[in-house]
């Protein structure tokens, strides 16, 4: 049975990852002992564990599922009340008013009845227990006690049909962020979001703040040999490096040990990187910053999703970022100074704005992707239509005028980075583009101005690119549809691009146009039946084709199939056309 069969029937499968020590109790490497370490065995779980250096970390997953629902040979509790869904919504550009550069985050909430439970599963040593656990407790509130530390495990939501492997079933991941429960009335609700959650600014911050201290005091003159610092160790100050004192940064080229409560950091350059020369007091914060010169942007948010956001790797298929990237954000290797600790989600905030990328949760494919704001080439679109695709009366088509950009200032050329990062006084450069012909009279009479203020670009080419194509996207009023589909389209998902032929978005003459999307949201609104999208018009004002390099044994145009015209390149004839048709941009 699958999204096609009539009379489908709907599975929802929830899925918790547990920590499970992989060691027997009493049993080499665990030394634990009843009557010496406990007064009785553990559950295998931290919390219980008496000998926490040897506790393993492991493993159980936990299936809960509906009642009345068939899961053969899958040892599943059937108490699964609801799940709820809210969809990650991506925002290119940062075009939308309505959510921050790096749009909204999935979540999932799921609602559970609690009940007796045997201890089966969960309890490896439910068969020595002097007592009856049917008549201890119930599952969740002695689940809770032995697992406190649940915070940041997977949980995911599979949902499919009766009959279909769980494999098959479409499956998205989460993150416990918390449990509520067991109330009065025996519910428990568990809260999970998506991956990314681990770099909110709350959890996740570059540089992490320094331990270091100022030793003696330092007047605003002296000629500093080695910056005495306490309360710190050297491995925390990697050589060479730059550090902020106050408002003054410092270069040094080694750190070397004096003692178990000083350490020096030596080869000492005072007031760099435009900040100014200060006094300093004993006690002062030493911080380490952060310096980049010429990283691409793929690599930077790698290193601060992975190193400080703690994201594990296998979440993230760089080749896949870096193949993105090569084609269409080289021009953005960057240089820049993180002078003190700064959220990770606001670090990439800046630079998917100054850009052109966005990065999301896929909890589909378990992956955080990135994609690079770019021309609708290289790819062939799916078509959805009012007859075939698209549930009758679900058709919501809105505007956001407030969205509409028709200038853009970029202020680069930071002077001094311990500077408020929107202090515009504190940049050399500024480059601004503007559509005058849309601010006229004739169209939409008013200006609107986007500025942008980075820390990162440094040549007047990346920030031309950058007002280039936000204008290009953004210059008329962002455009939206809502539309609902059957679960044979839900294949669909956050990113993909789309050609939609609606009768409420026509030409001028009234007929039906077929307009390009990007869906901005997705979610399944009735599980396995039906799934909605919002969407945005993919709209960029260019004039000529892009094509890549290609094979020495690649086809004529005339023989090449529409894919590989999507994706390749011809030398244009002397009027500028191939095979009749306008020929390819150099650049």
């Amino acid at each position: 049975m699958n999204e096609t069969t009539v009379g489908r029937e709907l599975q929802t499968v929830v899925e918790l990852e547990q920590d499970f020590c992989r060691n027997v109790y009493g049993q080499a490497p665990c030394t634990a002992a009843v009557g010496v370490t406990g007064e009785r065995k553990c559950f295998n779980t931290l919390a219980t564990c008496q000998d926490p250096e040897n506790f393993n970390r492991g493993t159980l997953t936990l299936r809960f599922c509906r009642p009345g629902e068939r899961l053969p040979d899958v040892y599943c509790l059937p108490s699964v009340q609801s799940v709820s869904t809210a969809p990650t919504e991506i925002n290119p550009g940062g075009g939308s008013s309505s959510s921050g550069p790096l749009g909204k985050r999935a979540s999932v909430k799921v609602t559970f009845t609690d009940h007796p439970h045997s201890d089966n599963v969960v309890d490896p040593y439910v068969a020595e227990r002097g007592y009856r656990p049917l008549e201890r407790g119930t599952f969740w509130s002695k689940w809770l006690a032995r697992n406190p530390y649940y915070n940041n495990r997977v949980l995911r939501v599979r949902e499919g049909y009766a009959g279909q492997a769980m494999g098959d079933m479409v499956t998205r991941t989460y993150l416990i962020d918390k449990i509520d429960g067991p109330d009065s009335r025996g519910r428990v609700q568990i809260t999970a979001k998506d991956v990314l959650k681990l770099a909110d600014n709350d959890r996740a911050q570059a540089p992490r703040a320094s331990a270091g201290e100022l030793l003696v005091d330092y007047s605003e003159e002296e000629a500093i040999v080695a910056l005495r610092v306490t309360r710190a160790l050297a491995s925390e100050y990697p050589a060479p490096g730059t550090v902020r004192v106050n408002d003054e940064l410092m270069t040094y080229t080694w750190v070397n040990t004096i003692s178990d409560s000083e350490i020096q950091l030596t080869g000492i350059t005072r007031s760099t990187d435009g900040s100014q020369p200060d006094s300093h007091e004993a006690g002062d914060r030493v911080q380490l910053c952060l310096r980049y010169q010429n990283i691409r942007v793929d690599h930077l948010a790698y290193e601060w999703l992975t190193q400080y956001g703690e994201v594990p790797t296998e979440w993230i298929d760089l080749a896949a970022w870096e193949a993105e990237a090569s084609v269409w954000l080289q021009q953005f290797d960057l240089t820049g100074l993180v002078t003190e600790p700064t959220g990770v989600t606001d670090l990439l905030s800046e630079i998917t704005e100054q850009c052109l990328f966005f990065i999301w949760w896929d909890e589909r494919e378990q992956k955080i992707r990135l994609e690079a704001i770019k021309p609708p080439v290289f790819q062939t679109v799916p078509k959805l239509n009012d007859d075939a695709n698209i549930i009758a009366d679900s058709a919501q088509v809105t505007q956001d005028p407030k969205g509409r950009v028709s200038q853009v200032w970029v202020y680069w050329g930071q002077r001094d980075p311990t500077e408020d990062l929107e202090k515009e006084s504190n940049y050399r450069r500024v480059r601004i583009r503007a559509d005058l012909e849309a601010e006229g009279a004739q169209q939409y009479g008013e200006q609107r101005i986007r500025k942008i203020y980075s820390r990162w670009l440094y040549s007047d080419a990346q920030a031309i690119n950058v007002t280039a194509r936000l204008l290009s996207r953004y210059r008329n009023n962002p455009r939206y549809i809502m539309i609902s589909v059957d679960a044979k389209d839900r294949a669909l998902w956050t990113g993909d691009v789309v050609d939609i032929l609606h009768r409420g978005v026509v030409d001028d003459t009234g007929a039906p146009l077929d307009t390009r999307y990007q869906i901005l949201s997705a979610e399944e609104t009735t599980p396995g039946h039906q799934a909605e999208y919002r969407l945005e018009v993919f709209e960029y004002s260019i004039s000529y084709r892009i094509g890549l390099w290609m094979e020495a044994d690649a086809p004529t145009y005339d023989e090449a199939t529409d894919e590989e015209k999507f994706t390749g390149a011809w030398w244009a004839d002397a009027n500028g056309k191939v095979g009749g048709d306008p020929g390819f941009n150099w650049t």
